[in-house]
């Protein structure tokens, strides 16, 4: 399956994509030094908005996977896409939600996704505001109103 194949998939969920830097040879493509960011950030000539530009228009995505067939898929949450994403990074994020779960009870199943660094946890939009907020407890983000996150099958350095 192609990332435009990816993308269009997940529009047709109702979830907004827009388009992200990839990688190539093992760099960010932009062809600044962009560190951490790098196949982490908006392509700027083709959603100069970023995250305000994710859209669900299927002749649009098509047109951005079109111009750059390599590009990372951005996923808009919060409302926006009905979706709000749990991101656990690494032993210190598994740690503060194993104590989260237990001072509150367990998450409910739901689908994940491995990241480069831990996983993502998608949960539906509960209908009330939900802010994008980072380090919620270490190791713990919370992707929600105005936030996004870097969906299969991208890939980064």
């Amino acid at each position: 399956m192609t990332v435009l194949e990816h993308a269009l998939r997940y529009a047709r969920r109702g979830w907004r994509v827009f388009p992200i830097w990839p990688i190539r040879n093992g760099r960010c493509a932009c062809g600044t030094a962009c560190g951490r960011d790098g196949g982490k950030h908006p392509i700027g000539r083709l959603a100069p908005h970023g995250v305000h530009d994710a859209t669900t228009a299927e002749a649009t995505i098509t047109r951005w996977w079109t111009d750059t067939p390599d590009a990372n898929i951005g996923i808009a949450t919060g409302a926006v896409s009905g979706l709000v994403v749990l991101d656990v990074d690494g032993e210190d994020g598994e740690a503060s939600l194993a104590a989260l779960e237990r001072e509150h009870g367990p998450l409910p199943a739901t689908p994940t996704v491995l990241t480069g660094k831990g996983r993502h946890l998608y949960f539906t939009y509960p209908g009330v505001p939900v802010p994008n907020r980072v380090r919620v407890a270490p190791g713990l983000d919370v992707r929600g109103d105005g936030g996004y996150v870097v969906a299969p099958p991208s890939t980064h350095a």
